[in-house]
C-alpha cells in the first residue's frame, strides 16, 4: 500500500462497484431461460430477481452504519467474501433452495461492500476531486449493469448457471484480495454525540432556514 497513488488505492473500489452491478444483472438476464421448477412461474421468477435487490435495500443502511463504526475497509472485504461464498455454494449444490439462498447471500454481500466502497471512494479522494471520483465509480457500475446480461448470457450458454455463479465467486475473491493489498485502512471518522438539546438548538439557528 505504501507509495500507491490515490487512484491506485481506489482501483479495487471501482472493481467492487462493477461486481455488485454485474452480480445483479448477469443472473437477472438469464434466470428466466435457464431455470425450471422454482422459476417456472413469473411471480416466482420476479421474487428470485427481487431477493438480491431486496437484501440490499434492507441491509445497506445497517452495513453503512457498521462501516462507520469499525471501518469501511473491513466491511468491504467481508462483504466481498460473503458474496463469494454465496456464489460458490450454488456451484456445489445445484437445487432450487440453494438458488434462493445463493441469490439472497449475494444480495447480503453486495449490501455490505457497496456502501463501504462508496465511503472509501470519498475518504481516499483528495479535496476537489470528489465529483470526478464518484463519476468514475458510477461509470464502472454502469459497465457492470450493461455487460451483466451480455456476459451472463454468454457464460450461461457455454457452461450453465453454475458456471456463472462460479465466475462471480472468483471475481469477488479477486476483488477482495486486490482490496486487501491496495486499499489502506482508514480510521472511522470521529462521531459527535448530539443530544436532544443540541437538536432543538439547531432548529432555532438562523442558518437552519
Amino acid at each position: 500500500m505504501a507509495g500507491l497513488t490515490p487512484a491506485a488505492q481506489r482501483a479495487p473500489l471501482l472493481a467492487a462497484g462493477f461486481t455488485t452491478a454485474f452480480g445483479a444483472h448477469a443472473v437477472a438476464g438469464t434466470l428466466g431461460t435457464t431455470t425450471t421448477g422454482a422459476a417456472a412461474s413469473l411471480l416466482t421468477l420476479g421474487a428470485l430477481l427481487a431477493i438480491y435487490d431486496g437484501a440490499e435495500v434492507v441491509l445497506k443502511p445497517i452495513f453503512g452504519t457498521l462501516a462507520d463504526r469499525i471501518g469501511a475497509r473491513t466491511v468491504l472485504v467481508a462483504g466481498l467474501l460473503i458474496f463469494a461464498v454465496a456464489s460458490a455454494a450454488y456451484t456445489m449444490v445445484d437445487n432450487n433452495a440453494m438458488l434462493w439462498a445463493g441469490r439472497f447471500g449475494q444480495g447480503v454481500g453486495a449490501a455490505a461492500f457497496s456502501p463501504a466502497a462508496s465511503a472509501l471512494v470519498a475518504r481516499l479522494t483528495p479535496s476537489g476531486g470528489h465529483g470526478r471520483a464518484f463519476g468514475t465509480y458510477g461509470f464502472y457500475k454502469s459497465i457492470g449493469y450493461t455487460l451483466g446480461p451480455l456476459l451472463g448470457g454468454l457464460i450461461v450458454s457455454l457452461g450453465g448457471m453454475r458456471t456463472l455463479f462460479g465466475v462471480m465467486a472468483v471475481l469477488a475473491v479477486a476483488v477482495a484480495t486486490w482490496a486487501t493489498i491496495c486499499v489502506p485502512t482508514v480510521s472511522p471518522l470521529p462521531r459527535r454525540r448530539q443530544t436532544l438539546v443540541d437538536t432543538v438548538r439547531r432548529f432555532s439557528e438562523s442558518s437552519f432556514v
